[in-house]
């Protein structure tokens, strides 16, 4: 029943620890360390930035057990404590979680979804995704059918010809995609959300743990599906077929590997005021890596490879590349998450030079912490990035990615 949250986990913690070859010994020798590993310095100073963090959550939850009265960002902050691992007030972080945990489960719905059913401007899907895997992160046996509904529902909201509320045919560029809810037109941040949380739960419907086979068929084929909506929204003409696509060889962004936010839609075109065609830009390009490394695409898939070539040429933490100062949290968390899956420590940007990520990525979290434990973006409220339960749950999942085993990989 862990198997799909350990090998999750593993994949993001996956670089290989080192022994020390002084273990055992009286005589001191020098350790050469790993190129891009996190030195023991930086590791005491993050591992002090995290328990602030943790600090600031205890502090901040509501008596209903919630954080901003929300079930997604209850979910973000309660998979950011529990993976945090701090041993400071561990009962303290414990009993958060738990109460948390509760709250999200207030809002299961009669159809598996899990969300503030009956207000408005609500996410559905949205929402279940997030508290999907925080459900399969915590890893509690009671509750194993809301999660097996859960995952019916989300597969059963993807854009396919079986979507009971809206069919969709194959050569619509939104098959295989998922949106904000079930008519919702598929975006690629939702679905990122989406094929975390089925990645997360994928054990559920594999043997030993299947309920059935057709429950399985409909597993493997959502990920097929899926494969074909994130080609569709990567630039790359060799995979993607797509009227938006730059098929201007001289233009700069031809066959970039960048991905956008949806077939009709980048954020990025709103900053450069470019009607011609669809521009990548950061959080996407990283959610759409991350999301095929989770439909289990190889690293030598042209897909995959042209992501990490966009990555190459864009690397920066200063700010989400195309869109400036906005979203810059959540594009943090997902360059993080889809880096660690990735398995690299450094990065090798075009110029020739290796990047550290995982030290980079650290440094410039602690430099934007506030003095109470929280972070929040000041130079852009876009995207909710002014609320700083929210923020701070990206950065915290982003520095758990980041440091990799160098952290206490979560709780027993």
């Amino acid at each position: 029943m862990k198997k799909a949250v350990l090998l999750f986990l593993g994949l993001l913690f996956s670089v290989s620890l080192i022994p020390s070859p002084c273990q055992g010994q009286e005589k001191k020798e020098v350790v050469i360390s790993k190129p891009g590993q996190i030195d023991e310095s930086l590791k005491r100073e993050a591992l002090a930035a995290i328990q602030r963090s943790v600090n600031f959550f205890t502090d901040k939850q509501k008596p209903d057990g919630s954080w901003c009265q929300h079930p997604a960002i209850t979910g973000l902050v309660c998979m950011a404590l529990n993976n945090s691992g701090t041993k400071e007030l561990v009962g303290i972080r414990k009993a958060a979680v738990d109460k948390g945990r509760e709250f999200i489960l207030k809002y299961v719905q009669p159809d598996g979804s899990i969300w503030l059913a009956g207000r408005e401007q609500e996410y559905p899907n949205y929402t279940t995704a997030i508290c999907l895997a925080t459900l399969a992160i915590l890893n509690r046996p009671e509750d194993e059918n809301v999660m097996r509904k859960a995952r019916k529902y989300l597969i059963g909201s993807q854009f396919t010809e079986d979507n009971k509320d809206n069919p969709t045919k194959k050569d619509d560029p939104s098959y295989g995609g998922i949106g904000y809810g079930k008519t919702g037109r598929p975006d690629l941040s939702n679905t990122q959300w989406a094929l975390e949380a089925l990645y997360l739960t994928e054990y559920l419907d594999k043997e030993p743990q299947a309920k059935s086979p057709e429950d399985t068929k409909k597993a493997d084929l959502a990920w097929k599906n899926a494969i074909m909506f994130l080609s569709r929204i990567q630039n790359l003409p060799e995979s993607n077929d797509q009227a938006w696509v730059v098929k201007d060889k001289n233009d700069p962004s031809y066959a970039d590997g960048g991905f956008i936010y949806k077939s009709d839609e980048s954020k990025a075109n709103e900053k450069l005021d470019d009607k011609k065609s669809l521009r990548s830009y950061g959080s996407m390009t990283y959610a759409g890596l991350k999301s095929m490394i989770y439909a289990k695409l190889k690293k030598d898939d042209p897909r995959v490879k042209a992501a990490i070539e966009w990555a190459s040429k864009n690397y920066t933490l200063d700010e989400n590349p195309g869109m400036g100062p906005e979203g810059l949290y959540y594009y943090i968390q997902t360059f993080s998450k889809a880096m660690s899956l990735l398995g690299d420590d450094t990065l090798k940007t075009s110029d020739g030079k290796e990047h550290p990520w995982r030290v980079d990525t650290v440094k410039k979290l602690l430099s934007m912490q506030k003095k109470d434990g929280e972070w929040a973006n000041e130079k852009s409220s876009r995207w909710m990035e002014c609320i700083p339960e929210l923020v701070t749950a990206y950065t915290l999942l982003s520095l758990e990615a980041a440091m990799g085993p160098e952290l206490y990989i979560g709780d027993k």
